[in-house]
């Protein structure tokens, strides 16, 4: 086993016993943290795995205690801070009767055994359409902020003291267009039909529900997995919602969503792995999964073990910018990725390719 594949495995095992207290899998030596923390990092889950470490009172020397510390304390802190900067804003819509769902984020960090171990990030909220446009005044009005909208995305952008705000016009953006219109067809009424609030920081926190939730985190992950690497933490919070909301899921509904949006396969392909790779229980994983299906997990595997730190690298030498150089190297990575897992979405990752040219060419020339 390579080494990357081995430290790799390591933090999987430091997850596992987080999030389902697992006993570890594997041995880890002092010589081993620095590049667990590294790899950690790598796939945002360096709050569980510096949990996991501390609980397990590993011998790694008092030097590098000290470090893992640090960052537990860190991310509880930040968690902190996070979790009443989303209470804050979701009371201030609340109280306007402001019709709203946050997404990903602090309300996933709920769902964990340890809600302060997740990595934070921005905060993501999305506005049915017929609302859309008076919650962003009211907000604009009352907050004295102005959003900055960017025409190649689907979501204007503010910050209010340090924190980044996200509001999404549209949840999530499909390359076939008929996925497109079938995902609109049905996710604003599904999403008033079955309302659903999350206690955050104690301020209600509207969520999206369960069986949307399920497909949504799924969605938003394959998307990372074909255009740019995916991170445990995705994988993790896809994990939390199937466990945490395994009796709400409408197993029929969602059969029905994944079929129409022809992403079964791929539902199920990642499913496996998140079975037997990441230890979800297979009680939590609302269909069944075949033969065929399981035979996509070591693929799976290894591509995720492969692509994550060198898609970060290619981000970093180019600081997110839409050079020629980053489309061109996001082409050639989405190319290998269709390749390599076209049955599991075959209408959706061929139209991948005109879709990103569409968006680049309006990212460069538009804006």
């Amino acid at each position: 086993m390579d080494r990357k594949r081995e430290i790799f495995d390591k933090v999987l095992a430091l997850v596992r016993n987080e999030l389902w207290g697992e006993p570890l899998a594997c041995s880890i030596v002092k010589e081993d943290v620095r590049d667990i923390l590294q790899v950690a990092k790598e796939q945002m889950v360096s709050g569980l795995v510096a949990n996991a470490i501390i609980r397990n009172q590993l011998p790694i020397g008092d030097d590098l205690t000290m470090e893992v510390l640090g960052i537990q304390k860190l991310h509880e802190k930040k968690g902190k801070e996070m979790n009443a900067e989303v209470a804050l804003f979701a009371g201030f819509l609340n109280r306007r009767n402001l019709q709203y769902v946050i997404m990903k984020g602090q309300t996933m960090a709920a769902l964990y055994p340890n809600p302060l171990m997740r990595s934070t990030g921005d905060i993501d909220f999305y506005c049915p359409k017929e609302s859309f446009e008076n919650t962003q005044k009211e907000i604009e009005k009352r907050l004295g902020i102005v959003m900055k909208h960017n025409g190649s995305e689907r979501h204007d952008t503010f910050d209010i003291e340090g924190y980044t705000f996200e509001m999404h016009s549209d949840l999530t953006i499909f390359s076939a267009p008929s996925h497109q219109r079938y995902w609109n067809s049905f996710i604003d009424e599904g999403i008033k039909e079955y309302p659903l609030q999350l206690p955050i920081s104690g301020e209600p926190v509207s969520v999206l529900p369960p069986t949307i939730n399920a497909l949504y985190i799924f969605v938003h992950l394959f998307v990372h997995f074909i255009e740019g690497g995916l991170g445990l933490k995705q994988l993790c919070d896809w994990a939390m919602v199937l466990v945490h909301y395994r009796t709400e899921i409408d197993v029929a509904s969602l059969d029905d969503f994944l079929k129409g949006l022809g992403v079964k396969n791929a539902f199920c392909g990642i499913g496996a792995w998140l079975e037997d790779y990441l230890g979800l229980p297979e009680t939590s994983f609302p269909l069944p999964l075949s033969e065929k299906d399981r035979k996509w997990k070591n693929r799976i595997h290894a591509n995720i073990v492969a692509n994550r730190g060198s898609v970060l690298e290619l981000d970093e030498k180019v600081g997110h910018r839409v050079s020629l150089s980053h489309s061109i190297g996001t082409g050639l990575f989405v190319a290998g990725q269709t390749i390599r897992f076209l049955p599991l979405a075959p209408k959706e990752l061929l139209w991948r390719f005109p879709a990103m040219a569409v968006w680049s060419f309006r990212k460069r020339f538009m804006e």
